[in-house]
């Protein structure tokens, strides 16, 4: 009988790393950590398949750092290739052998589509990751999918789990033509059964004043509803942006001399857009300066992210507190938005409501596309390039004029542009 190799502990094999003691250290019955000198280490993974003895490399020893492999990480990857080995098969040959859970299966399915599916990404992390994410793929049923989608259903949100539905139906195909899976469960997925999708769109606008009405009621409690939140939903009005381009806005694109600023592609986008802001509301982002203490983002966020701005669906979740009961140790909101009689709307509903202002007020259809960042369809794509850019200033200075007066941050934000101001002349002194 084969006499068992001694395992060492993640502290021993640190200590045997710092010391440069040469040799093979096993963390496990297939793991092992090889020293080459001090503070130079490699982990291996050694196996036999098929009376065959494979070994491989599995990445350089070393800790705190995405690039090397720290004694938990190795363990766990030494135990997925484990359990691909225990199931005949070679994860070194065939690197589908790995994908045993939804983190795993996502993991994979983006690395081999050129699409971006950012969104889509966003929503997995926020909302399935941690109830799905670590389930074994044959351990998911059609039920899990289904209650995922009722729950956004239910909380009003079909058109994230319209998109969701349309991701699982992308990942559980993509699965099915890998043979990873024995059946499908995401097969039988449908807009208008699972997320409540007739084909009918969303048809909510704000008047004039539901808007007046929104402003008063977040400036009643400051606190639920930031200055930075209030700025980013009047810029939406005015300015008709999509809920990434404008949250995603750096200073660098920004030019106070010109008062213009730069709006970067996202995954339905043209290029870029170039706004004109109105002399009107450069209070705001006079304000946005001053309120961002360094950050390179208009809307950095109030605490660490990883993105580092202003995410939508924290934008949402303020909406959210006005049209239901909210109550915290010093404060209770009780449906106050509806009860004044707004309807309830989201952050997109606001991009509507800009396109409807727009063309009421005498711009054409074409110019409104341009301002919503449309691609031109059909042979314009080809023959006009034309952004629009001095019929799309003229709209947003008819936008300007009706929805800021209606905001009442001209109030709200004079101390903060004081502050700016008073910046700007001490350095060009």
């Amino acid at each position: 009988m084969a006499k068992r190799k001694k395992t060492y502990s993640q502290s021993q094999l640190i200590k045997l790393v710092e010391r440069g003691r040469k040799g093979k250290y096993y963390a496990g019955q297939n793991l092992y950590l090889k020293v080459k000198d001090k503070f130079s280490a490699s982990w291996f993974f050694r196996r036999q398949l098929n009376t065959k003895r494979i070994e491989r490399r599995l990445g350089a020893f070393g800790q705190d750092n995405v690039y090397y492999l720290d004694y938990t990480r190795a363990v766990e990857l030494a135990t997925k290739y484990q359990q691909a080995f225990e199931m005949g098969q070679n994860p070194f040959e065939r690197d589908h052998a790995l994908v045993q859970t939804l983190n795993d299966l996502v993991r994979c399915f983006l690395e081999s589509q050129s699409c971006r599916y950012k969104a889509e990404l966003d929503i997995f992390h926020r909302e399935l990751s941690q109830e799905l994410g670590e389930k074994r793929l044959v351990d998911i049923t059609r039920h899990d999918l289904e209650m995922v989608l009722k729950k956004m259903v239910n909380s009003d949100r079909k058109s994230i789990a319209l998109r969701t539905m349309y991701f699982f139906k992308a990942l559980f195909n993509y699965a099915s033509l890998h043979h990873l899976i024995i059946e499908n469960v995401a097969s039988h997925l449908h807009p208008n059964k699972h997320a409540a999708n007739d084909g009918s769109y969303r048809q909510v606008t704000l008047s004039e004043w539901e808007i007046e009405t929104v402003f008063s009621i977040f400036q009643e409690y400051p606190q639920q509803a930031p200055l930075r939140s209030q700025i980013a939903i009047s810029l939406y009005l005015i300015f008709g942006c999509r809920k990434t381009e404008l949250l995603e806005a750096r200073w660098c694109d920004f030019d106070f001399e010109r008062q213009e600023l730069l709006l970067r592609p996202t995954k339905m986008g043209k290029d870029e857009l170039l706004l004109s802001i109105p002399s009107v509301v450069m209070p705001l982002f006079k304000a946005l300066k001053a309120l961002s203490n360094g950050s390179s983002f208009l809307f950095p966020t109030a605490k660490n992210s990883m993105s580092g701005h202003l995410s939508e669906s924290t934008l949402n979740a303020m909406l959210l507190k006005f049209f239901t009961r909210y109550e915290t140790r010093s404060i209770l909101l009780d449906n106050p938005m509806g009860r004044a009689g707004v309807k309830h709307f989201w952050i997109h509903d606001l991009r509507r409501t800009f396109s409807t202002l727009a063309n009421e007020n005498g711009a054409t259809g074409d110019v409104t596309d341009s301002c919503l960042n449309h691609k031109k369809r059909g042979q314009r794509r080809r023959y006009d390039l034309s952004v629009r850019k001095y019929q799309r200033k003229s709209v947003y200075e008819t936008t300007a004029e009706i929805i800021y007066p209606l905001t009442n941050l001209d109030f709200l934000v004079g101390d903060l542009v004081n502050q700016f101001d008073l910046n700007n002349s001490s350095q060009a002194a």
